[in-house]
This record gives structure tokens, sequence and C-alpha cells, in this order.
């Protein structure tokens, strides 16, 4: 699980998140599509609610690579949450949701999209007029801490889709904890 929308710790979430798989230049993308050559991309994301949503981490990756990609997503949230970002990542992260920001109100259905938020969340009135001042006052030090707080990879689920005569074994030597299979309605196949 992740957080609800309203949560004071948004704006360092966010910081976080963008360089862990947020951004094309992401920790995640980086390693799985240019490191590994597992994927064209991958990423993740908090999905925000009223309250508390997942988290999720996502990638296409060919059959062959399923528990290997699998391994490297465990490995960089693990690094997320052992290792600070560097000034550069922080930077890049930072100007990124910053830069963003107008983009919510360039048209009228994206302005009200933004302006309904603050009523669905119970955000303040000004809450996007000073969203840019506490996106820019996260510290290194404060991104990690939201990474060691949210990112609890021993309590994530994964969703492995394939072939399960390929992949079944792979995953199994991951170790990940109880298996189920389920068929394409979403039953347990005995």
């Amino acid at each position: 699980m992740g957080l609800a929308r309203s949560t004071p710790d948004y704006a360092a979430v966010e910081v976080m998140n963008t360089d862990l798989g947020g951004l094309f230049s992401s920790r995640i993308n980086m390693n799985l599509r240019e490191a590994h050559g597992y994927t064209y991309g991958a990423g993740s994301f908090f999905n925000y609610h009223r309250a508390p949503g997942p988290f999720i981490v996502f990638s296409d990756v060919r059959t062959d690579v399923t528990a290997p990609a699998t391994s490297e997503v465990f490995n960089e949230l693990k690094r997320m949450r052992d290792t600070q970002m560097t000034p550069g990542e922080l930077i890049l992260s930072k100007d990124s949701i910053a830069r963003s920001l107008p983009g919510r109100f360039e048209r009228g259905t994206d302005a009200a999209a933004s302006f309904a938020e603050l009523f669905t969340y119970d955000l303040p009135l000004d809450y996007y007029s000073t969203l840019p001042d506490r996106i820019n006052a996260v510290t290194i030090e404060q991104a990690q801490a939201m990474a060691q707080k949210y990112i609890q990879p021993e309590k994530m689920i994964v969703l492995a889709l394939g072939d399960r005569a390929k992949i079944e074994e792979d995953m199994k030597r991951l170790n990940l904890g109880k298996a189920e299979i389920r068929d394409t309605d979403g039953k347990i196949v005995h």
C-alpha cells in the first residue's frame, strides 16, 4: 500500500519516486532497459486516492527474463531505501515535477481536474501555488526517509503474467513468498 493523496509527505514521496521510476532516466528504467535490455520501459508510481492507494512498479519484459527482471526491480527498491539520491538525481527529479505543473492548467479540462483535486482530497485552496516551494525544499535525506517509510519490498505482491511453463520455476527460485496460480478470470488454479 502507498499513501493517501492528502499526505503531508506527498512532495518528498514524489521527488523520491520520480528518481526511482517516474522518469525515463529513472533507476528502474535505466536498470531494466539500458543496463540489461529486458524491456522498452519500466517505472513506478503511487496511485493516490482519498485513502491509501497502491504503490506500483511495472514493466513488460521478454518471457525469458521475467525472473531476472523481477530480481532487478527488487534490487532497485532496496537500493532506493539503502542509498541516498545523488545531488544530480535530486535536481532532475525536482525540476521534472516543478516544470510539469503548468501543464496541469493549460486547458480548461486540465485546470478543472486540478481544482477538483483540492476538494476531492481535502487540500488547501493555495495547494498548487505552494507546491513548487514544497518540492524544491525536499532534501536528499528526506527523499531517502520516504523510501524507507513507504517502499516495503517484503510486503509487495508480484504479479507475473506469461507462459507459466516458461516462467514458473525461475520465479519460484526468487523465494518471494507463497505463489498463487490464477486463470484469466482471476480464479485460483489448483
